[in-house]
Order: C-alpha cells, then structure tokens, then sequence
C-alpha cells in the first residue's frame, strides 16, 4: 500500500525478480566497485545491483527500468535503507535511441535482452557511453537468447570490439567493457 491507502499492482513479472545475473552483478559491485564512481543500473527491474552500489557506500546511484513500478520498489527498499541521499530513480527504454542514457561513470545491464531491439538498442547505447569514456559491465547468462544479438550490434558498431567476448573474468577496473557470462549455478542465494 502507498500513503494513500490504495494498493500498486504491476503485471511486469519479469521487472519484479532478482534473477541470477543481477544477485551475481550486485557481488562483484561489492568486490571491485570503485565508490568514487557514479553507477547507472540499466532495466534495474527491484534494483538489487542500484541498491548494493548505494549501500557500499558509491557516490551517487541512478536505477533505471522502461516500466514505473519497478522504480517505486526501488525508491521504496531506498527510502527503507536510508539510501535516498545516493539513489535516485530514471524512466530509460535502452530501445529509444534518442533517449540519452543518464551520466555516470559506470554503467550495469544484467539479464536486460528480453527481445532483439531491446539488445540492439543497448548496443547502440553501450557504444556511446564507450566513446564518452564510460565503463559498462554487462551481465547474462549464457542461456539468454539475445545476448549474441547485443554482442553482434556491439561488434558491428565498433571494430575495435571484434574480438569482444563473454567471460566470467573480472578483466580489471580500468577496462572499459566487460561481458560477464554468469554461471547461475554458481550464484549465491545466501
């Protein structure tokens, strides 16, 4: 219930879970996240990765989803967690190519290529935010039909990239790009 007494209901059951990929990017943020960086989660979906990177103390967070409802989850476990001085919350559809994504420093995507314009929109994206001399790190499991959709877009759209791949190496802080393959197995629910 929000502070008026009616009820917020959402069908966007994809926007509303904490899939593998997004518990394993909110671990590796609390291992290697620089916190005098600003992060940008991209279709955060509840925001376990926004929330992590508030949490650990980064100096600001901006989470961002197509959908509202998963923004006012987000706002609300901010609100709860005393986190609304670092995070704040953006409308972004990775599939509008005039939309200009918000400014940070870093940015994250994890398990967000639901179709093939949403991959190819977040190529075209990642691209940008490359050239700006941004750090994007993106995470997905190697069962997600799209994902080879995004990595071709990304090549066609930057040669220098051609030998880009998915690994589940952390490649280092000062690489600008990493495609992390996760291994659900191999996440911790704990």
């Amino acid at each position: 219930m929000d502070g008026g007494g009616s009820s917020i209901v959402s069908n966007d059951f994809l926007a509303t879970q904490v899939w593998p990929s997004a518990r394993f990017a909110a671990s590796t943020l609390e291992q290697h996240l620089d916190l005098s960086w600003s992060v940008c989660e991209l279709g955060c979906g509840p925001g376990l990765p926004s929330l992590t990177a508030a949490k650990i103390g980064s100096r600001h967070v901006i989470a961002t989803d197509v959908h509202p409802f998963p923004l006012e989850l987000v706002k609300a476990a901010a609100k709860s967690q005393e986190l609304s001085d670092r995070l704040s919350t953006q409308l972004v559809d990775l599939t509008n190519l005039d939309q200009a994504w918000p400014v940070a420093d870093l940015y994250i995507m994890s398990d967000v290529f639901e179709s093939a314009s949403i991959a190819e929109g977040a190529a075209v994206h990642t691209q940008r935010a490359l050239e700006a001399g941004k750090r994007v790190w993106v995470f997905c499991q190697s069962d997600r039909a799209q994902r080879a959709a995004f990595l071709e877009a990304l090549r066609q759209s930057n040669h220098d990239l051609h030998s880009l791949n998915w690994s589940s190496q952390f490649p280092g802080k000062n690489q600008q790009i990493w495609l992390c393959d996760v291994d659900e197995t191999l996440v911790s629910y704990g």
